[in-house]
């Protein structure tokens, strides 16, 4: 399937009648602002009976925040049109993978029920460990071979270097300087490797409903619920500085006894079948700041002793 994006830049288009299997069209930023077009680009997807996607660009604000504003504003075609994190510019810094996973987070267990796809540069793909969202979240990645006018292309070029941990793309977008009839600006160009049930299904319709409400209970809170534990390890001496914390879900808590650590495990493993993951993040590449500021907490709590 072939298909277009689109955001304000682009009011005077008519999504109905460029040529296109499916539109996304970008509906919100951060947590203020809302394309003033994006109702009646919509509006004008579902007349002419075309797939719908809305993509919210992520900025470097609370991930939670941006996922609620998001909602709020598309709540109308949730189960109707595909849900996207646009994750690029100072969203990657900001956030990393472990914020772009609580904004999906988010999206999926408190507001919709379902997993939006992710929008990133190939590059972006290789640049984080996404293993822990790949498996659920569909990725439509971006790379182009040039800046050269194009149509649509039915083999876009890729360079070969895979997709990190997605071991391929639902959509390939290739070129922003696409030409089609009726429109005579550019447009990003876009090839789907996925039909329209599977989109239908991507959106949150009937297929994906039925799976979500036959899984238990204690499998969506192990598939929905983030619990991991790190360690920060000095940069110059390379070593770990001997704290670790774990995230519980809500808030950052560091321990003071590795029994603490051992029972966490423990626990989780008996309860969920599953190893809890461990990460170890440098001081040179302070992560660990940049997941306390993404769930919004100044200070980490210690356990007591």
């Amino acid at each position: 399937m072939n298909g277009i994006d689109i955001s304000s830049y682009q009011a005077e288009l008519n999504a109905g009648i460029v040529p296109s299997d499916f539109v996304f069209i970008k509906a919100t930023e951060g947590t203020n602002y809302i394309n003033p077009t994006w109702r009646e680009q919509a509006g004008q997807v579902t007349q002419a009976n075309k797939l719908l996607g809305f993509y919210h660009f992520a900025s470097t604000g609370n991930t939670i925040a941006e996922a609620d504003f998001f909602i709020s504003v598309v709540k109308d075609y949730i189960g109707k049109a595909v849900l996207v994190l646009d994750f690029e510019a100072g969203a990657i810094n900001a956030w990393g993978n472990v914020g772009a996973r609580q904004f999906f987070e988010s999206c999926k267990k408190k507001k919709t029920g379902i997993n939006p796809m992710i929008y990133m540069s190939s590059e972006v793909t290789r640049q984080f460990n996404w293993s822990t969202i790949s498996t659920s979240n569909a990725l439509w990645v971006a790379q182009y071979a040039s800046m050269s006018p194009t149509g649509y292309q039915s083999a876009p070029w890729a360079d070969g270097k895979g997709y990190g941990a997605w071991s391929s793309a639902a959509i390939h977008q290739y070129s922003s300087s696409g030409t089609l009839m009726n429109w005579n600006g550019h447009l990003d160009l876009n090839l789907a490797y996925i039909n329209a049930s599977q989109w239908n299904e991507l959106a949150g319709g009937s297929s994906a409903t039925e799976q979500n409400n036959n899984n238990s209970n204690s499998e969506l809170e192990d598939d929905d619920l983030m619990k991991f534990t790190y360690e920060i390890i000095d940069a110059k001496t390379n070593k770990s500085q001997g704290t670790v914390y774990f995230y519980d879900g809500n808030k950052v808590v560091a321990l003071n006894n590795i029994d603490q650590w051992k029972i966490i495990t423990e626990i989780y493993k008996d309860t969920t079948g599953k190893s809890m993951k461990h990460y170890k993040w440098r001081t040179d590449a302070p992560w660990y700041i940049r997941f306390l500021q993404s769930i919004n907490q100044k200070a980490v709590e210690v356990a007591w002793k």
